[in-house]
């Protein structure tokens, strides 16, 4: 019986999946699990202080009565629970767990592309921090508790502005006010640091990027495009080079100068070459390390602080793959590692 109730319920959940994922909103896994925690929690209680407290006093009564203890069948026909109730009901403390722990502490992630490479693979399985940013309700997400703010070099998790269904995983490059200045020839940053929160218009602290001397790593491919059927097609091995500015990381660069800034969302505001944002207040400019195969800020704006999800922390699991292509192996030297960049200021 409990095996066919719990066919029906990932039917029924599923079926919830589907009618929410069509009005595309933000949080459809938090819902489903809500909803299916209060309702296990509901059954939990009427038979934890209704049915249970009612049946031991009627068990009393009758065993008063006799003189002599009840056997456990008699017992089960006193107030009978069915099997499909017992179960809904032992759901409720592991769903109210994952619920808490997901909600408030740790959230699963799996990166579905290369646009945070070197730093983050595909196939690798992390761990977002929930409450480093705060603690926020986990359907509307907002906040309910205010801890830290992101800095400039965290790595974010957030709700895509242009499709909040969807979860993708940049750097945080400029926070509220910061004037960020990229240069589409030398792939170089800059950045004006804001001032409370508020563009810096005299005095202000400027911070221009370094970079190494960019180097082929022969353990990465360049992804140039898709060919007429859809498929991947790979180019030459990226440039890789250290970026310094408020944090040191690795970053990929195209083997050649590519030329995107017609697309970007201020290209209005550009100058020979040289395109630059405004972060306005409660916004975030985030970019991926894999800086010339990355749908980023530079695309489509910015990044609303209610949008963000957590801060990327650990990396449990990493699996052999590419992109749209099935697992062939574990990078065990990956495994159980923290997400980590060095800070400069």
């Amino acid at each position: 019986m409990s095996n066919l109730f719990t066919i029906i319920l990932i039917a029924v959940g599923y079926g919830l999946w589907k009618v929410l994922d069509h009005f595309q909103l933000p949080n459809t896994f938090s819902i489903l699990l809500i909803i299916f925690t209060a309702l296990s929690g509901a059954v939990w209680c009427y038979l934890r202080f209704g049915v249970l407290p009612k049946r031991a006093r009627q068990i009393a009564r009758l065993e008063q009565r006799s003189g002599k203890s009840l056997t456990d069948e008699e017992k089960n026909k006193i107030e009978p629970i069915s099997e499909s109730s017992e179960f809904i009901s032992s759901l409720f403390p592991v769903l109210a767990f994952v619920l808490v722990i997901r909600s408030f502490v740790f959230e699963p992630f799996q990166i579905p592309s290369s646009s945070m490479e070197p730093t983050l693979r595909i196939g690798d399985f992390i761990l977002v921090n929930k409450f480093d940013y705060g603690i926020k309700d986990p359907v509307f997400q907002n906040t309910l508790i205010k801890v830290n703010q992101p800095k400039r070099g965290d790595i974010i998790v957030f709700k895509a502005p242009e499709e909040p269904s969807k979860d993708y995983i940049k750097r945080v490059i400029g926070l509220p006010g910061d004037r960020v200045i990229y240069n589409d020839v030398n792939r170089h940053l800059t950045l004006v640091y804001g001032k409370d929160g508020k563009e810096c218009l005299t005095d202000c602290e400027i911070k221009e990027f370094s970079y190494t001397q960019p180097q082929p790593n022969e353990n990465f491919r360049f992804i140039l495009g898709r060919d007429y059927s859809g498929k991947i097609v790979y180019g030459p091995s990226p440039l890789e080079t250290i970026e310094s500015g408020d944090v040191t990381h690795h970053i990929h660069w195209a083997p050649e100068s590519r030329y995107e800034g017609f697309r970007y969302k201020a290209y209005d505001k550009q100058d020979n070459y040289v395109t630059e944002w405004v972060v306005p207040e409660k916004h975030y400019f985030v970019m991926g390390d894999n800086r010339n195969n990355s749908e980023d800020s530079r695309f489509w704006g910015f990044v609303p602080e209610q949008n963000i999800v957590g801060k990327a922390s650990y990396i449990w699991l990493s699996l052999k793959k590419e992109q749209d292509e099935w697992p062939t192996g574990v990078r065990t030297e990956r495994l159980f590692q923290k997400i980590q960049w060095y800070a400069n200021r």
